[in-house]
């Protein structure tokens, strides 16, 4: 199978992050227990609330079975913790998998079997509601980003499953407030770009990067896929003289970068959900960080107040020219209080108590 020969590859080629397994932490969730199907980002912000064990084809049986977790947590992953789930959970076309995927539906019977609840979260709806639905129908509880896709799960999963929002939450033990230093007057961007899908994304890139150019702005990129080929072709930037490409920097550190940074950059993929944003804006807020990011119905909802909402090439050149010289004071009020709004709200904490909630533990 090509999927297996490229997760072995994959193994060998790059160097995947570990997270902190079975460690026991303070306040209310310190001694739930997660068996978790994710990729890193998630399973960093959970080893910091809980106990948790990273899940893979190969040892759910020992995980679950022997280490009893309160809990199985799978989410939209598109390559788990360690790489081990690439191709095995979102759609593929058929020349990657030439035969449907069984662990995920093995390790939900055998958590059903052992009395353990085993949630689904897509937190990349509603664009890949299509690659996840057929795993989504094996669990008795579904969650969502995306509010508008609650009735569509209701009508393919089911009639017991239940299905409930889960909108995407941060660690504030890694993302917090600490005062303003914003040490560099340069703007800042922790992602990625495609080429090929997600046109609004790409168009408002392009126009905060020709701002940014036209204003001599210089924007830090950190690279999410640096260290994949692929950079090459889909996930290449494009060049412009003040784009300075770095390697990514680990998920923790990136707190760093937007407390040093006058701007930081935030693109939401979808922007006609009221509950779907980025884990990078509630990052950014957390941190006191002003964020520069494109408008959204979510962010009409959630985050007007505390960002620095753009979609014209005026405004955009507007706001870095006055950036570039520092922060005024409405600035760094409006961020002040984002962090502590998003403290309120938006914690893993606060998802947890939804997950709990519903499942009842």
């Amino acid at each position: 199978m090509v999927g297996r020969l490229i997760r072995k590859l994959g193994s060998l080629v790059y160097d995947y992050p570990k997270i902190a397994e079975d460690v026991e932490r303070g306040g209310r969730f310190g001694r739930l227990k997660i068996a978790l199907v994710t990729d890193y980002f998630t399973a960093d912000c959970l080893s910091a609330e809980c106990r948790v064990r990273a899940v893979t084809p190969a040892n759910y049986r020992d995980v679950i079975g022997n280490w009893k977790p309160d809990l199985v947590l799978v989410e939209s992953a598109f390559h788990g913790v360690d790489g081990s789930w690439r191709y095995e959970l979102a759609k593929q076309p058929k020349s990657l998998r030439m035969t449907k995927p069984t662990a995920i539906f093995r390790l939900v019977d055998f958590a059903r079997q052992a009395g353990v609840p085993a949630v689904f979260w897509n937190k990349d709806d509603g664009p890949f509601f299509d690659a996840f639905i057929d795993v989504a129908k094996a669990f008795d509880y579904v969650f969502t980003t995306d509010e508008e896709c609650v009735e569509r799960y209701r009508r393919q999963v089911p009639a017991h499953v239940q299905v409930n929002t889960l909108v995407m939450p941060y660690q504030p033990a890694f993302h917090s407030f600490t005062g303003f230093n914003f040490t560099r007057r340069e703007a800042c961007f922790t992602g990625s770009y495609y080429r090929r899908i997600l046109d609004e994304r790409r168009r408002f890139l392009d126009m905060v990067f020709d701002s940014c150019e036209e204003t001599s702005m210089p924007v830090n990129v950190f690279d999410r896929n640096h260290d994949r080929l692929s950079r090459h072709i889909e996930f290449r930037f494009p060049k412009k003289s003040q784009l300075r490409l770095h390697a990514k920097v680990p998920h923790r550190e990136t707190a760093l970068v937007y407390k040093s940074h006058v701007a930081s950059i935030n693109v939401n993929s979808v922007t006609s959900s009221e509950t779907m944003f980025s884990r990078r804006l509630v990052e950014i807020l957390a941190c006191g960080g002003i964020a520069v990011t494109n408008p959204s119905r979510a962010v009409d909802r959630h985050f007007r107040d505390f960002c620095q909402v753009v979609n014209t090439y005026e405004a955009t050149r507007e706001l870095f020219a006055r950036l570039r010289h520092g922060p005024s004071a409405e600035d760094m009020d409006r961020a002040a209080a984002g962090a502590a709004y998003v403290r309120e709200h938006h914690t893993w904490a606060h998802r947890l108590e939804d997950i709990c909630a519903v499942v009842k533990l």
